[in-house]
């Protein structure tokens, strides 16, 4: 005599086998790939920005081929140089550039930014003998919305980091930027 449990353990299997089959993956396909920060697709999904969101490939098809480095994407430009390592952005500016003025480099990072972007602050930091920092905190909606079409766990804020070469008593120029999305909250 066989229990109850026995018999039905090949029904259970079956229905198991059925439910995996036709069970939607974890994530999207598109998710899986090409289609992520760092992939080449191409998104239509409305976003309007100059690199801050882009995939790789989008940034590609508006400035040319980036060069791979250690830690990202690399594209030159006169004056700075920009590097896309995962969805963050850094900017290194040469300090002979019209960048490395502080309201240069504040126009420049708007203008990488989406154009939805709102500023919902600024604060310096840092101590008397270190380079000083400034840190602005932009808002985007639309990025947002890219992030979650990739899949990728980031909210739409960015923290935009300037670092100078001088220190607190004579900032000197900015000569980086990096441009930080902020991670979703553990659950």
């Amino acid at each position: 005599m066989t229990p109850a449990f026995g018999r039905n353990v090949p029904r259970l299997l079956l229905a198991l086998l059925f439910a995996l089959a036709f069970a939607r993956p974890a994530l999207p396909a598109a998710a899986q790939g090409e289609y992520t920060c760092q992939g080449t697709a191409i998104v239509d999904d409305g976003l309007s920005s100059a690199a801050m969101g882009l995939t790789r490939g989008e940034i590609d098809a508006l400035y040319g081929a980036g060069n791979a480095t250690q830690t990202g994407w690399l594209w030159e430009f006169q004056g700075f140089d920009l590097i896309q390592m995962n969805c963050d952005l850094i900017v290194n500016i040469d300090p002979a550039s019209s960048f490395a003025d502080p309201a240069q480099a504040a126009s420049l990072v708007r203008t990488l930014l989406p154009e939805d972007a709102e500023s919902a602050g600024s604060w310096q930091f840092g101590a008397l003998q270190s380079p000083p920092q400034d840190a602005e905190l932009w808002i985007s909606t639309q990025l947002d919305n890219r992030l979650e079409t990739l899949n990728e766990p980031y909210l739409g804020q960015v923290l935009a980091l300037y670092t100078y070469d001088g220190d607190a008593y004579n900032p000197g120029h900015v000569i980086r930027v990096e441009l930080r999305v902020a991670p979703l909250p553990a659950e």
